[in-house]
């Protein structure tokens, strides 16, 4: 057994080929990684302190049995620690799959998988996206980080060029955890003791070429897990995720951005249930551009210092059932700009300033941040 670095772990979806079979003991690798965190937030207003905060410490491990079989593991530790009794952190397993390639065409996938769903849910390390961090339209619209159990496959479309599929068979949401301001977050059911009661489909279609990215993702699934009150149909309270996000690098410049589109068909009867305010539609997205600073200053240099503008509009309210009076603070946008120095590709230093702002002009704010960043 040989240990290596984790590195291609990190953004690899699939297992690559070993072009020269060995016997099964020399074939078997051992990979470790890892990614951390560390943010600095100063929001604006009265009694808001300075607050640091260990935010994230992963690790990778990862075991490679032959040329067509492979295990993935990614656990996590938030906000530093965990005390009993007092809210703090969490350690969770993150992902945890094996992998088992057929051909090019088909690798099929079990276990907790990641959904490929916008742009930050499956490639989510510090270095990989601008500003301290992650887009809050990726926690509140899309529920990242968000994993489930399931089975499917992926790989590489027969005669085109770049061309890639993703599609798994999941567990459900659940509907009880619904709420108007954090959409179907708390739904997820995180592959612990998680309900078969109502599967979900996932998937995406994803085009790649030299500096440019092209996605689209889809979830579709009930989340009444068998509450009469509810419906007992596999596909009641359904919830449908339609998702387009294009990522494009261009000499100095980078861009990307997304939208997204959430229905909850059941809104009237969960909100019934629960007594909450469930949007019957959450939909939004984000647009980001940057700029290499260092490709004017220091042309030669291999580092990078990118200067980026983010705008998120997002509204986790943006339709509602009859009977819910429209919460106009749920209509967000917010804007960020900082700078992400990057003295190497895997390490990132980060500051930005974020305005927060939101239709009915009632509890916005300011933060200031500075983070720190690394995986490998």
């Amino acid at each position: 057994m040989r240990l290596v670095p984790c590195g291609p772990f990190l953004t690899g979806l699939a297992i690559p080929l070993i072009l020269n079979p060995l016997s099964a003991q020399e074939s078997e690798t051992t990979s470790v990684g890892g990614y951390g965190e560390v943010h600095y937030t100063n929001a604006t207003g009265a009694n808001t302190p300075g607050m640091v905060n260990v935010r994230r410490f992963v690790l990778y491990l990862a075991h490679t049995f032959n040329e067509k079989l492979a295990i993935r593991s990614e656990l996590e530790l938030e906000d530093a620690k965990i005390e009993g009794g007092k809210a703090g952190g969490e350690v969770a397993l993150e992902q945890l799959y094996l992998d088992y390639l057929i051909s090019p065409v088909f690798t099929m996938r079990a276990g907790l998988v990641l959904p490929p769903v916008g742009i930050v849910n499956e490639i989510h390390e510090p270095p990989t996206f601008n500003g301290v961090a992650r887009p809050a339209f990726d926690r509140d619209v899309i529920p990242t980080t968000w994993r489930e159990i399931g089975v499917g496959a992926l790989g590489a479309i027969p005669g085109s060029s770049g061309l890639s599929y993703r599609v798994y068979l999941v567990n459900g949401l659940k509907a009880d955890g619904f709420s108007a301001a954090s959409g179907i977050r708390e739904g997820r059911q995180e592959g612990s003791e998680a309900s078969f009661a109502n599967p979900s489909i996932t998937g995406r279609l994803e085009w790649a070429r030299p500096g440019l990215r092209l996605g689209g993702s889809f979830w579709y699934g009930g989340s009444a897990n068998q509450d009469s009150l509810l419906g007992t149909g596999t596909f009641d309270n359904a919830v449908a995720l339609l998702s387009a996000d294009a990522r494009y690098d261009v000499g100095p410049f980078m861009f990307r951005g997304i939208v997204t589109n959430i229905s909850v068909a059941g809104a009237s009867a969960i909100n019934a249930v629960y007594g909450t305010q469930v949007g019957s539609r959450i939909a939004g997205g984000y647009i980001e551009a940057a700029y290499n600073v260092l490709s004017a200053l220091a042309p030669a240099s291999a580092q990078r210092l990118n200067a980026f503008l983010r705008y998120e509009n997002f509204d986790t309210q943006a339709g509602v059932p009859p009977g819910v009076v429209k919460d106009e603070t749920l209509a967000r946008r917010i804007t960020t700009f900082g700078l992400s120095y990057k003295p190497i590709y895997n390490v990132v230093f980060k500051g930005d300033y974020q305005l927060q702002r939101n239709k009915a002009g009632i509890g916005e704010g300011e933060v200031l941040a500075l983070g720190v960043g690394y995986q490998f």
